[in-house]
């Protein structure tokens, strides 16, 4: 019996050694994906602020834009208005040189 006794305690010591390295082995494994864990929030921080900044960055640019759009028209509108006050001078001028013209007659 005491054979016996003394395999069967091989055994238990054997199944005790086997299960605490799995569960250092499992321990490691831990880590490891913790490590990786935190790289990867690591890098879902950064792109947060990548996205954030390149937010802002579109923003600014999109304010740039309008400001842009916006005094385009406003610069062609006004040399609308001056080429329209133009052709009105233009047109009373050529009357007043006609005037002058018919005024001094073809013989003179």
């Amino acid at each position: 019996m005491n054979n016996i006794t003394r395999d069967e305690f091989e055994t238990v010591k054997e199944l005790l050694g086997s299960a605490a390295r799995y569960a250092e082995s499992a321990h490691r494994g831990l880590d490891r994906l913790e490590l990786a864990q935190q790289r990867s929030q690591l890098q879902i921080d950064q792109l947060t602020v990548k996205i954030d900044q390149l937010a802002e960055a579109q923003k600014k640019t999109e304010q740039r834009l309008e400001s842009f759009i916006f005094e385009s028209q406003r610069l062609l509108s006004g040399h609308a208005e001056r080429i329209t006050k133009l052709e009105g001078i233009t047109e009373r001028l050529e009357a007043i040189l006609s005037y002058l013209v018919r005024r001094e007659g073809p013989g003179e």
